[in-house]
């Protein structure tokens, strides 16, 4: 019986070390996207900086519902309060990186990133 109860504990703590190793994984992948972001978006060091804090406020946010509902509504809210931060050449710059990155992971081709035109000097 002490046996079981041993081995019980044991995959209890190895399940929560494996828990909070794969959230540890996740917030790494989420701020190197948001850092990916930042960069290809060319925002601001105060931009920036608010960026990085709604990132963080909705991945903490985020990995702690399992609701679906609540996570739509999570997702809606961050996305309401990245549109206010960014500019509106900014916010369309950043719908055609997410629609890219939806894209690519879905096995489909990017959509080309519009420049703008050249001047002649």
């Amino acid at each position: 019986m002490k046996a079981i109860r041993i081995g019980i504990m044991a995959f209890t703590f190895l399940a929560m070390i494996s828990i909070s190793s794969a959230q540890t994984a996740n917030n790494a992948k989420t701020k190197e996207r948001t850092e990916k972001i930042i960069s290809y978006l060319g925002l601001s060091d105060a931009q920036a900086v608010k960026a990085r804090a709604i990132s963080d406020k909705y991945f903490d946010l985020f990995t702690a519902t399992k609701d679906a509902n609540e996570k739509k509504k999570l997702n809606d809210q961050a996305e309401a309060e990245i549109k206010q931060l960014l500019t509106e050449d900014q916010y369309k710059k950043y719908r055609v990186y997410l629609t890219n990155e939806k894209n690519l992971q879905q096995g489909k081709s990017a959509t080309r990133i519009p420049t703008p035109p050249r001047t002649a000097n």
